[in-house]
């Protein structure tokens, strides 16, 4: 379930997407919206193990704040 991202018990204004993978661990990103983070959520939960680890692999580093 997508949460709201909070820094120094602060909200920051954008939502994580968070997903749990056995095989390619903790999948995490941040989002504007909460849909678009339950959304990524989604699309995560339905890829199969072997082509998550090559989505990891292009995926683009984090945001840095």
């Amino acid at each position: 379930m997508a949460y709201a991202e909070t820094r120094d018990g602060k909200l920051t204004g954008l939502w994580v997407g968070e997903v749990d993978r056995p095989g390619a661990g903790l999948v995490r990103q941040t989002f504007s919206t909460r849909k678009k983070a339950e959304n990524y959520e989604a699309f995560v939960r339905s890829i199969k193990p072997a082509q998550m680890k090559r989505l990891l692999a292009m995926r683009l580093p984090a945001r840095k704040t």
